[in-house]
């Protein structure tokens, strides 16, 4: 009895170290299961004109936008990158775009940016 109870201890340690190791910045799903970073680039597709229909892969159903044409990420699933050159966007940059957390580069060139 006495080692099921030291087993039981060092498993629920265990679990809380796993739990907490983690950083809580770095959680891609809310609680409901929504990728943040999906949501935050349909918001930015809606924002966007594209006649070229380059975006049409953006899926707000993915959880994976690391598949996504113009979308780069890092090795742990972050996006990192968007290279929308040339690919005949057009509209306002959605400020949705700051959910990103991970997010270096934006790759505008060709760009036609409708600013307010």
């Amino acid at each position: 009895m006495q080692q099921q109870v030291t087993w039981m201890v060092l498993l629920l340690f265990r679990w809380f170290c796993w739990v907490h190791s983690a950083p809580a910045g770095d959680n891609l799903l809310s609680p409901k299961g929504v990728n943040y970073e999906v949501a935050a680039l349909m918001s930015v597709k809606r924002e966007m004109r594209d006649d070229r229909h380059v975006m049409d892969g953006w899926d707000i159903n993915s959880v994976d936008p690391c598949t996504w044409s113009m979308v780069a990420c890092s090795p742990e699933g972050f996006v990192i990158s968007l290279e929308m050159a040339s690919s005949g966007l057009s509209g306002v940059l959605s400020p949705s775009i700051g959910n990103l957390s991970h997010l270096r580069t934006i790759y505008i060139a060709h760009y036609v940016c409708m600013c307010v």
